[in-house]
């Protein structure tokens, strides 16, 4: 497993800026579609909340995790398997 930087990138963190190519300008576009960083109108007010309230919602939500990480076995076993492959061949991981 490898860990890759663009050096064609301008400027890290900027989703739009033209030269952001190669892994990290496709790694800004993947994060840009996680439903996690989407717009959720039921937290547009979320500062407005008292503090439990707002300890509820982060509950019920981390709640939602164990489905999508089952959801998800498969490709988590293969990403382990492939990992420890590769560790076993003197690679590294960061």
């Amino acid at each position: 497993m490898t860990s890759t930087t663009d050096a064609n990138t301008d400027t890290p963190g900027a989703t739009d800026v033209p030269g952001a190519s190669g892994t990290y300008g496709e790694l800004r576009a993947q994060l840009a579609t996680l439903t996690t960083e989407a717009f959720r109108p039921e937290l547009a007010e979320i500062d407005r909340l008292s503090t439990e309230e707002i300890a509820r919602i982060m509950n019920g939500e981390d709640a939602t995790v164990p489905a999508a990480v089952a959801e998800r076995l498969p490709q988590i076993a293969a990403a382990i398997d492939a990992t420890a492959e590769r560790m076993a061949r003197g690679g590294r991981l960061i």
